[in-house]
């Protein structure tokens, strides 16, 4: 016991287990419970995806047990399958939470939570509380790695990236719905080392479309955790110092350097789910900052869209050096994938907002998708660097190596009837940051009714929206809280 809690991994064990409903502050769980509710949104607006239907099916091919349910499948799965379907389809949309605009992840400990706590009849207290701590492990993982830094002017990506760190998240919360002491969780956390699913080369910064994964396979990520977990109940033992060996597993994510004391700096005072970002839109998030800018445009200005000569974006030099946004796409493949491709089309993106077409899965839908006036509008946007983001990511980046990047602003000028719209906005909405965009419940019951329109009722909206609210009442979550999360029945035209 010792030697564990002497490790890291063994510290971030000790931290989780130890950790009561009694040591949350009360901004820490009013905030985890809009993260826990929007990443269930986010699940079931993509439960009647095309790509969704893959992951469903494949759920129903594992099989195993009736322990947990999956978002749009009527049966049960064994918990492992569920996970990973789950975490698939709460990331399908790209509307899950971000952290400091880099990264997603909460999803991971919802996954796990949620389908733990259902097979062993678990509390909502437990589930908000596995979710909680589950982000905080990984958030701290996240902030140990360099995903992108300045060479001098020039702004990079790494080249090798992985979001396998996210399996000791998925682990943690299983570890809180099991009842592990930190002994096994530390154990759980040295295999999950093995198991998690290494770098790739991403090549962000010349890409010009995906395949069937952006940046992490989520789905390979939570059962990885899963099996790690559920090893380490079985006796199996991993290398306690995983987290301490240079190079060492970080590293072996992929980032461009390592900086560990992140991973266990004020521990139980300081709560990383305060700093990320929920989502409005089914887009990635460096597209928000120019959708808020632009959303009330035509209706407060009386331009029409045909009146609408060209909108140049100015972006983030993050953004802008992805090549989806630098060279953006002319046209979307309807089919599975177009939800991943979409969410980094602006032109596109813009054009739904201008439209006014209520954000959601809907946005994918083929007929939006082949709409020659959609992309009439989306032929008229350009992109640019933001010269002041550029300063401001630059000296952020030098101060936070792992990221810590709150400021996205919107930057547009809309030029129209002859005449130039300057348009500059500050943070995103969904962002924690500031009063005039920090998510409410408000925030998630507008996202709840446009993203889940024809895939939940209004009633089983409320009610779920009221249960996760009250969580500390659920005393059962698979009587209480899981016969919540069902969808109607698929469009004719859905079911592929």
């Amino acid at each position: 016991m010792t030697e564990t809690l002497n490790s890291t991994a063994g510290r971030l064990a000790e931290y989780v287990v130890g950790t009561t409903d009694a040591d949350l502050p009360t901004e820490v769980v009013d905030y985890g419970k809009l993260v826990l509710l929007d990443s269930l949104i986010c699940g079931l607006a993509a439960a009647h995806l095309p790509r969704s239907g893959t992951v469903q099916r494949m759920a129903r091919r594992f099989g195993g047990p009736a322990e947990a349910t999956v978002f749009g499948l009527p049966e049960r799965v064994a918990s492992i399958n569920a996970v990973h379907a789950n975490a698939e389809m709460m990331n399908a949309l790209d509307a899950d939470d971000t952290f400091f605009n880099s990264a997603h992840f909460a999803v991971f400990g919802v996954a796990a939570a949620l389908a733990e706590g259902e097979r062993l009849r678990g509390t909502g207290s437990d589930l908000l509380r596995a979710s909680i701590l589950a982000f905080e492990v990984n958030a701290r993982l996240n902030l140990s790695t360099s995903l992108m830094l300045f060479d001098g002017e020039q702004f990079q990506y790494s080249q090798l990236s992985s979001h396998g760190y996210a399996a000791f998240g998925t682990a943690a919360a299983a570890a809180v719905m099991g009842g592990f002491d930190a002994s096994t969780l530390t154990n759980a956390y040295a295999l999950a080392g093995w198991l998690a699913p290494t770098a790739r080369n991403t090549f962000t910064a010349e890409r010009s479309r995906y395949n069937s994964f952006k940046y992490g396979p989520y789905g390979a990520i939570g059962q990885a955790g899963m099996t790690a977990a559920a090893m380490a109940q079985e006796g199996y033992v991993g290398d306690l110092d995983v987290l301490d060996r240079e190079p060492g597993f970080i590293r072996a994510q992929g980032y461009l350097g390592t900086d560990r004391s992140e991973l266990t700096a004020g521990l139980g005072e300081k709560w990383w789910i305060l700093d990320t970002s929920l989502k409005p839109y089914p887009t990635c998030r460096f597209t928000h900052a120019a959708m808020d800018a632009v959303r009330n445009f035509p209706a407060e200005t009386g331009v029409a869209l045909d009146e609408i000569d060209s909108i140049e974006i100015r972006m983030s030099p993050a953004a802008y050096r992805h090549g989806m946004f630098r060279h953006p796409a002319t046209s979307i493949e309807p089919g599975p994938l177009a939800p991943l491709n979409g969410a980094f089309n602006i032109p596109y993106a813009l054009a739904m907002m201008l439209q006014g077409i209520p954000p959601g899965p809907g946005w994918y839908d083929e007929q939006r998708l082949v709409d020659p006036a959609t992309w009439a509008i989306a032929s008229r946007v350009t992109t640019a660097e933001d010269p002041v983001l550029h300063e401001e990511w630059k000296r952020d980046l030098a101060e936070h190596p792992g990221g810590q990047i709150r400021r996205t602003r919107g930057s547009l000028t809309i030029r129209a009837a002859g005449r130039d719209h300057q348009i500059e906005t500050d943070f995103c909405l969904g962002d924690p940051w500031d009063d005039s965009t920090r998510p409410t419940v408000e925030f998630l019951r507008t996202k709840f009714a446009t993203f889940c329109e024809g895939i939940v009722s209004a009633s089983a909206q409320q009610q779920l929206l009221d249960a996760v609210i009250d969580i500390e009442q659920v005393t059962d979550i698979a009587a209480e809280l899981t016969p919540l999360l069902q969808t109607l029945p698929r469009r004719a035209d859905d079911a592929r």
